[in-house]
């Protein structure tokens, strides 16, 4: 198992890929702002055929995360692991839900990514 990576307390940027082929841009990158997750929907589907992957709401929009978890044994642990399924704690999508919990395929791939300058 590889060491967490938790955009909740680390300032970057990661691309997360899946087994079914998923891919999410996470950003936690100004201290001012909210972590968002970005589920980016182009690309290939994954080798894995038992995870198909499928549609979902806001795809290809940045969502607030209130927080990013793992399985560990028996207990959630913070932070994204390769090789275990990642739990996103969501704004909510629907005006009666209090937030979104969005539990992924595993993950098989974390690449950090460059900090992009903006020009506010």
């Amino acid at each position: 198992m590889s060491d967490p990576v938790d955009p909740m307390r680390t300032p970057g940027r990661w691309l997360v890929t899946t087994a079914s082929g998923a891919a999410y841009l996470i950003e936690a990158t100004d201290p001012d702002s909210a972590v968002t997750a970005t589920r980016v929907v182009a690309g290939p589907i994954g080798d894995d055929l038992r995870f198909p992957r499928a549609a979902l709401r806001r795809d290809d929009q940045p969502l607030r995360v209130m927080s990013v978890q793992h399985s560990s044994g028996t207990t959630m642990s913070n932070g994204i692991v390769v090789g275990q399924d990642m739990w996103l704690y969501l704004e909510p999508l629907d005006p009666a839900a209090a937030l979104t919990l969005r539990r992924t395929t595993p993950v098989v791939g974390v690449a950090e990514l460059p900090t992009v300058v903006s020009d506010r």
